[in-house]
């Protein structure tokens, strides 16, 4: 018969469990507890990368809305600027026009000063040539 069950057949058992149990106490359940250890580690990275993650979506969801803010206060400045300095021209623009109508009146008044005074004394001088023509006249005929 092939197998017998004699004295080595239960030494041999005996064997493959002092085998077992050595492999196991010193190969298997260490490289089960690295296993595990390693498993812990990678899942604790990924946790740490999961809230890392969460705390730059809350980060990166402040600085949208401190930009979005500044953007804000941005755009209501400019257009407080714009509106400004659409006064300013506008009070520039009114005080030219007012320095312009003043300085048209100041030389019509000029004009008008100095056509007067062009025609009196033009008057003079139409008179005494008036005069001269007449005398000269006057002389030619007699």
């Amino acid at each position: 018969m092939l197998l017998s069950i004699d004295g080595t057949f239960l030494i041999q058992i005996a064997n493959f469990i002092v085998f077992w149990v050595l492999l196991n106490v010193l190969f298997i359940a260490p490289t089960r507890r690295a296993i595990e250890e390693r498993a812990r580690y990678v899942a604790n990275l990924y946790r740490e990368g999961d809230e890392l993650a969460a705390e730059a979506a809350a980060l990166q969801a402040e600085a949208d809305r401190i930009l979005a803010g500044a953007r804000k206060r941005t755009d209501e400045t400019m257009r407080a600027a714009a509106a400004k300095a659409s006064d300013e021209t506008h009070a520039i623009e009114r005080r030219a026009g007012e320095e312009a109508t003043a300085t048209v009146a100041m030389a019509q008044a000029t004009v008008a000063a100095e056509r007067a005074a062009a025609l009196e004394r033009q008057e003079h001088f139409v008179g005494e040539l008036a005069r001269s023509m007449v005398d000269r006249a006057a002389q030619a005929l007699g």
